[in-house]
């Protein structure tokens, strides 16, 4: 599955496989941006008991980890779901938790305007299909010992008839 790539501040917060987002990179956006502290690294957000019991419960609501800590490595740093996220921003300050929830807001809706999108596309592709198919099949009918010949075998049983009433008529 593919998850929503974010960017906050202009930096871009790095995404895993599992839809756990780089709290580093929230981390630094907020710094950037004067809403957080050096001393306001994930790991001591995380150390918080109340954070702890919210990420077991959630944790347990998803059956997966809803934080996961890599130390070493190219992808190293502090990983975890949306829902941390904006309980991460939160912590550091309201009015950065407020970007991060309408960063993630819209996100979804562009998600869903693409969907949109393609969804018509898709209905166009259908239609304009059938309609093609619907002309083949008209024009397989027409071809050869098809509605075109029947319809020039009564055309020349019609002539034949009006000759004797009409005999120039061809």
């Amino acid at each position: 599955m593919s998850y929503p790539r974010v960017s906050v501040n202009g930096v871009s917060v790095r995404v895993d496989n599992e839809g756990r987002y780089n709290l580093n990179d929230f981390h630094a956006a907020a710094m950037m941006d004067g809403k957080a502290t050096e001393s306001q690294r994930p790991g001591v957000f995380l150390k918080s008991r109340q954070i702890s019991r919210f990420a077991q419960a959630l944790s347990d609501a998803t059956k997966s980890a809803s934080v996961k800590v890599i130390k070493g490595g190219l992808n190293q740093g502090t990983w975890a779901m949306e829902l941390v996220v904006i309980r991460y921003a939160a912590w550091l300050k309201p009015e950065f938790e407020i970007l991060v929830y309408n960063t993630f807001k819209d996100a979804a809706r562009k998600g869903l305007d693409v969907m949109a999108k393609l969804n018509k596309l898709d209905h166009v592709i259908n239609t304009e299909a059938k309609n093609v198919s619907n002309c083949a099949r008209t024009m397989a009918n027409w071809g050869v010992g098809g509605r075109k010949q029947l319809l020039l075998t009564a055309r020349e049983r019609v002539v034949k008839e009006a000759q004797m009433y009409l005999p120039n008529i061809e």
